[in-house]
């Protein structure tokens, strides 16, 4: 992710203001707070949103905490959807008025207005125009990490197995789809209980067990040759365990820690077992690969569109935005939290 964030303290005009979410300081959910400041204006190659939903992430947990140098204060929030308001230098293709969802790599999306990159934004039109916004919101950063993981980091081929941890989150429901739909033969997810567990069977998995269970669930469904591509998001000390799951030149693919616990891997670790350890993240495709990220957003977004993955979306209003972040923070979510900025 871009560690730097917008500034939506920067005014548009004389007098116009807004509420944001910001924390001053790192801590727990409660450092969280709505404020009242200026709207920002979109700079060279910016536009900016009057957002209707903003998306809640596992990655702004992981700013809050400091486990990302961002600066303070800070301004989370990751996706928006809504109305294009203003239209920077430089800008084309994108006109005032029109309906977008937006990748706000510079944090500042759970707010009435953010300023965005005109590169990370899609019209929603066309086949999009009947998607909702708070689907929408929901699955810009989730699908598209689910797609690029499976495809550019993982290289999923036709007819592997899949192992997904934290099965029952945004990006592990929308991972068993689209695995699916791309050739998958078995995919298993793992999570932290058996709550989490039935919720996670409805999005297409083979089979969801705990993380206790992983080993011997592999071992069974693969006839024990193991799985060829894992999606690891949690880290901690089971990160290191996940070898043992891997076939032959399987893939262990990190996206994320949620676990706040790093591991440490030896250089001569994939030669001696004969594996592949990968990673992703969006903010750094974004920097070195735009294209390929926009292609990825752009798909996303007609998946969920067409109905082909589904994202199942709680909805709560902006001030209740740190209950979000203790949900996923005590790992007690389970699909995608998105803010109803104007409630």
């Amino acid at each position: 992710m871009t560690n730097t964030p917008e500034n939506p303290e920067t005014p548009t005009t004389a007098g116009s203001r807004m509420r944001t979410v910001r924390f001053e300081s790192f801590g727990g959910p409660s450092v969280l707070t709505v404020a009242d400041v200026a709207v920002p204006e979109p700079g060279p190659g910016q536009i900016t949103v009057d957002v209707e939903y903003a998306g809640v992430n596992f990655a702004e947990v992981m700013f809050r905490r400091g486990q990302f140098p961002v600066d303070l204060p800070h301004f989370p929030g990751l996706e928006a959807v809504g109305t294009v308001r203003a239209v920077g230098e430089g800008v084309t293709g994108v006109e005032a008025g029109e309906r977008v969802a937006a990748l706000a790599l510079g944090g500042g999306g759970n707010a009435e207005v953010v300023a965005v990159g005109a590169e990370h934004t899609v019209r929603l039109d066309g086949d999009l125009a009947g998607l909702d916004g708070a689907l929408a919101a929901g699955a810009l950063c989730n699908v598209t990490t689910a797609l690029g993981v499976l495809t550019s980091a993982g290289h999923l081929a036709k007819g592997e197995t899949v192992v997904v941890l934290a099965a029952a989150g945004g990006v592990g429901t929308a991972a068993a789809q689209l695995a699916r739909s791309l050739g998958a033969r078995t995919v298993i997810g793992v999570t932290s209980s058996p709550a989490k567990a039935e919720y996670a069977r409805g999005f297409g998995y083979d089979s969801v067990v705990s993380y206790d269970e992983i080993g011997r669930e592999v071992a069974e469904r693969t006839g024990g040759a193991g799985a060829d591509l894992v999606l690891d998001s949690v880290g901690g000390a089971f990160r290191l365990s996940v070898t043992g799951l891997l076939a032959a030149f399987g893939r262990h693919v990190v996206f994320g820690n949620a676990a706040a616990e790093d591991v440490a891997f030896e250089g001569n670790h994939p030669w001696y077992t004969n594996s592949s350890l990968a990673g992703y993240n969006l903010g750094g495709v974004a920097g070195r690969a735009p294209q390929l990220l926009r292609a990825h957003l752009e798909q996303a977004l007609t998946e969920v569109a067409r109905g082909a993955v589904r994202v199942e979306v709680t909805v709560l209003p902006l001030t209740d935005v740190a209950r979000a972040h203790e949900l996923l923070e005590t790992r007690a979510s389970t699909g995608k939290y998105v803010l109803d900025v104007r409630a």
